[in-house]
């Protein structure tokens, strides 16, 4: 595998992180890392040698955890079974209904506070009592 140049991780890092204001789109991660806008119209049908390498190794650890989590679902140890079923139906059976309810709470299991409310528009006036917002 060879060494990746500063242009490359940084595309890598823009379309692979969630966090990215581009993850997940080839073009934008291409265009924000520098690269000509020619180039990253054409990155993914290119598939350099560079990319194939990192995406391909992305794919491949995500096939062997899918296949440690089937193996674990007809695991012998039925706890292990029962907390991998319990993993996918969390996380792949939401639009089935197996997502999980979270009750917030704050301390000890009380109530939250209710919100404090700085500025109380009421009529399109600001209420009296209230204190002006610092603007950005």
């Amino acid at each position: 595998m060879e060494e990746l140049n500063p242009k490359q991780i940084a595309f890598l890092t823009n379309y692979n992180d969630p966090k990215s204001e581009t993850f997940g789109n080839a073009l934008q991660s291409a265009l924000k890392a520098g690269y000509s806008q020619d180039y990253a119209d054409n990155i993914m049908a290119l598939m350099p040698n560079w990319l194939s390498e990192n995406i391909g190794r992305r794919k491949r650890m995500l096939q062997k955890a899918e296949i440690r989590l089937e193996t674990a679902l007809d695991s012998e140890d039925e706890r292990l079974a029962v907390d991998v079923a319990k993993f996918v139906a969390k996380t792949q059976g939401k639009n089935e209904g197996y997502s999980e309810r979270t009750e917030l709470t704050g301390k000890d299991g009380k109530e939250l506070p209710t919100p404090i409310l700085h500025n109380v528009f009421i009529d399109n006036s600001i209420e009296e009592n209230s204190e002006p917002q610092e603007e950005d």
